[in-house]
């Protein structure tokens, strides 16, 4: 091939491979929504044909032909022979600087692509049309070619079909290589949710959380919105008695100051709407600046169960609601010469889910700590699916992540799952990673929580796993045949000289009381 052919080629590739960008560019500069959806492959195609059949194939016959079939035909597929290449090169190098500045132009390229298809960040889907815009491109011309020939009475050999051959197993194993990288990508990657964004946020000093844990509710206390189990909202959807409550307190100066767990709060909530008068404007009144200014007492409070346990020890909360303290908690009472009074009023489990779409239904305890010490890694070592686990955890000192601390005994939980963002030019911020739907995660809560508070109108799709062979069902929760089944406990101080602390935790175990608790939606 002589050098002007050579040269031409090469401008050709070049050509080829960098208007499309010209186009997009152009496309989205201009506002063409004539582009939009499935007219922009077809505009590529197009482009291909012209410049393929009808412009690359006649200029070979201003110059010397090869008669190498090879040597005219291959150029004429390079930019379908190195956009992979160029993909999986941005794709495995594309967090090194000098890889950025080398992409630049095929990154602005692909997403710009991607606007102008309304794809939103499917670079995958971008390569794979660039891709067979510019196989066609070479088809075109390999047409063209041919044509031209047999128009000037050329003699051309029958096509060696084993470049065709060569090409097809190429395309198969680039989209089947971005396919599988694609599935494997959403199934491992982890994304930030608002609170996982507000935690971390909070934690790194870049957002004041308003005391609290970080969390996006209830100053940073709460992980989801209590506002549904608010006395004073008019829709709240706390349980009320079909009949006048047994047990009345009309001074606010007595009423007993509850406090305790995110998943206690709809029960103690409701047993404070029914037992306690007027306490929708009491509430309301206690939250109001003039409230706060006089410094009037909420009978309600919720600052998480850490926080809860200790405003119980020092007496500022009269009635914890929760699962059993910590050893640490028991201590924390004990030097303060408190003793501690438990009153169980219902049951709850402790459960572990997954994705509908997982076929593991059950583990054993074993295997659970194997997870979550990073014993065990895949699926298929519990009998699912040969894919990656993600193991995710609660944040620290959340209910949950002390009871599951307590499952693991001596065995160290491995490093939590993070997420990690941008806020400012200053760096990254990261957060332990919220529970995400895939099919290759786990987490964990408590029955309640993960049913009627979390999932019932956000992620429907889990299911609980059987844990040693025995569901968390109401039944096996009642009889405590489910191995982690515990009480869900009002807990109290002895020494206590408010008289409706005993009245009430009199009522909680009443019928009135057992009926709240059950329809709230704990076990008896």
């Amino acid at each position: 091939m002589k050098k002007e052919n050579i040269k031409y080629f090469v401008i050709a590739t070049l050509v080829m491979y960098f208007t499309p960008a010209i186009i997009i560019f152009l496309a989205i500069w201009n506002g063409l929504s004539i582009l939009n959806g499935l007219t922009m492959p077809v505009v590529l195609f197009i482009f291909a044909f012209v410049f393929g059949r009808l412009f690359t194939s006649q200029h070979n016959y201003k110059v010397n032909e090869p008669k190498n079939r090879a040597a005219l035909y291959a150029p004429a597929f390079m930019p379908a022979l190195i956009l992979p290449v160029m993909y999986i090169f941005m794709m495995l190098f594309s967090k090194h600087e000098v890889v950025q500045v080398i992409m630049l132009l095929p990154y602005l390229w692909s997403v710009g692509f991607s606007l102008v298809l309304d794809v939103g960040s499917s670079t995958t889907l971008t390569f794979i049309i660039f891709f067979l815009s510019e196989v066609a491109y070479g088809l075109f011309f390999v047409w063209g070619e041919r044509s031209a020939a047999k128009k000037w009475g050329i003699k051309r050999d029958k096509f060696n079909m084993k470049y065709i051959a060569v090409l097809a197993a190429y395309f198969v194993v680039f989209c089947g290589g971005l396919a599988d990288y694609d599935y494997y990508t959403e199934l491992t990657t982890v994304t930030v949710s608002s609170e996982d964004r507000y935690r971390a946020l909070a934690e790194s000093g870049e957002m004041h959380s308003g005391g609290g844990y970080g969390f996006a509710y209830e100053g940073g206390w709460s992980s989801v919105n209590l506002r549904p189990y608010y006395v004073e909202n008019p829709e709240n959807k706390l349980v009320k008695l079909n009949e006048p409550s047994s047990l009345i307190i009309s001074d606010a100066s007595k009423m007993p100051v509850l406090d305790g767990a995110e998943a206690a709060y709809p029960v103690y909530s409701a047993f404070a709407n029914a037992c306690y008068e007027n306490i929708a404007e009491i509430q309301e009144y206690a939250k109001s600046s003039e409230g706060r200014e006089e410094n009037a007492s909420k009978p309600i409070r919720f600052t998480n169960t850490i926080e809860a346990y200790k405003s119980l020890v020092n007496g500022d909360v009269d009635i914890f609601f929760g699962a059993e303290p910590s050893p640490e908690q028991k201590q924390l009472a004990a030097e303060a010469g408190k003793e501690l009074v438990y009153t169980p009023i219902g049951k709850e489990a402790f459960v572990f889910f997954v994705s509908d779409d997982n076929p593991v239904d059950g583990l054993t305890s074993e295997q659970v700590r194997d997870i979550y010490s990073g014993k065990i890694t895949n699926w298929k070592k519990a009998g699912g699916r040969n894919l990656p686990i993600l193991a995710f955890q609660r944040p620290k000192n959340s209910g949950s992540q002390t009871t599951m601390e307590k499952f693991m005994g001596d065995i160290k939980l491995k490093e939590p799952l993070k997420v990690e963002f941008e806020y400012s030019m200053v760096g990254v911020i990261s957060a332990v990673a919220d529970y995400q739907n895939k099919e290759t995660a786990i987490g964990y809560s408590f029955r309640y929580y993960a049913t009627q508070m979390v999932f019932e109108n956000d992620n429907g799709n889990i299911k609980f796993l059987s844990l040693d062979g025995i569901y968390p069902s109401p039944e096996n929760i009642a009889d405590s045949s489910y191995p982690l089944t515990g009480q869900l406990y009002a807990i109290s101080l002895a020494d206590n000289d408010n008289e409706y602390v005993g009245k009430l935790l009199e009522f909680m175990t009443s019928e009135q009381g057992r009926q709240i608790v059950r329809e709230t939606g704990y076990i008896i």
